[in-house]
């Protein structure tokens, strides 16, 4: 996580960029699309079909970073 002191307080940023368990393909959710589609589920987790065929899943853990599993 980055942090960024300011005149009032403190500023951290979320790590966005994640890979792909199976095959360690880099993934970045710069632009929320991930972090909205884990918003919309119930569970906060989104399911990812990669490029290399197989699913996986990913989701925000409790310090704002993004987190794939399978």
């Amino acid at each position: 996580m980055i942090g960024v002191k300011i005149k009032n307080g403190f500023i951290d940023f979320a790590k966005t960029d994640f890979k792909c368990p199976n095959c360690k393909k880099e993934y970045n959710d710069r632009d929320d699309k991930y972090l909205e589609k884990c918003e919309r589920n119930k569970s906060g987790c989104t399911k990812i079909k990669c490029d290399c065929g197989e699913p996986f899943f990913m989701t925000y853990n409790c310090m704002g970073d993004a987190v794939s599993f399978l």
